[in-house]
């Protein structure tokens, strides 16, 4: 893994990990992922935070055999009532998520396998914001093992680890020759959204090109039932896309349109 430090890397490689092993972040660890978390917080205006060694936080989930071992969390924090610092999140999380990946840590986005009362307990949240949601993070299971691998072993555990919607279901409102007509960097961006985390792997973004202007846009897809957690899910998946794209910008919203520049 020592040669792939790209982000696009990180998306080829990163799964969601249920199973971690028994061993803390160490103390020189925490600090590259609270120098990863500190700019972007800043950036986009939230309070993300890495918190350690909070099993009771996840009691019930590992007891039940849903998670192994899980302890470590960043607490998604932001402000409340605020659709577009929601979205802001996933995508802004989702990056400290890849930055994880990339140091051969193991990952899981959380909404209801957690106590969110006792995870709100030991992380910072003012009276103007609320928790969010949470992403496990630790060693995962047999990591030196996993560690070991290698990138292309860790892609094909990636590509096979879960289903997908396929490239066709992610551009539905396109037809065909639109899709075949439409530019590398948009179909790169488009497979490097498909394997975003989403709530449920409902996966409930979809995009569009639109070559008049040479712009790709994200919408919300409302038949993916997807309502509580759709704007963080969108987040995410502009965040892939954009990665994948390789240079580029969103504007934030449902709807909002990426300039690849």
């Amino acid at each position: 893994m020592a040669e792939h430090t790209q982000l696009i890397d990180a998306i080829n490689i990163r799964t969601a990990v249920r199973a971690y092993d028994n061993e803390p972040i160490d103390d020189d660890t925490a600090r590259q992922l609270e120098m990863t978390l500190q700019p972007l917080n800043l950036i986009a205006d939230l309070n993300i935070q890495l918190v350690r060694d909070q099993p009771k936080v996840f009691a019930e989930a590992n007891a039940s055999g849903h998670l192994t071992n899980a302890a470590n969390y960043l607490a998604i924090v932001g402000p409340k009532n605020d659709d577009e610092a929601k979205e802001r999140a996933g995508f802004y999380a989702e990056r400290a998520v890849l930055a994880a990946t990339l140091r051969g840590l193991g990952t899981l986005w959380v909404a209801g396998s957690w106590d969110r009362a006792e995870a709100a307990r030991h992380c910072r949240v003012t009276g103007a914001q609320e928790l969010y949601l949470g992403v496990v993070i630790g060693h995962p299971e047999n990591h030196l093992e996993y560690q070991a691998k290698s990138y292309e072993e860790l892609v094909e555990a990636q590509r096979t680890h879960r289903s997908t919607k396929t490239f066709e279901q992610f551009t539905a409102g396109m037809q065909q020759d639109e899709r075949d007509a439409a530019p590398a960097w948009f179909k790169s961006g488009v497979e490097a959204a498909m394997k975003a985390p989403s709530a449920m792997n409902r996966q409930p973004v979809l995009f569009t090109y639109n070559a008049a202007d040479d712009t790709a846009a994200a919408h919300i897809d409302p038949a993916a039932g997807d309502e509580h957690w759709a704007l963080n899910d969108l987040g995410i998946a502009k965040l892939h896309f954009q990665i994948g794209a390789g240079q580029g910008q969103w504007a934030w919203g449902d709807g909002g349109l990426f300039i690849h520049k």
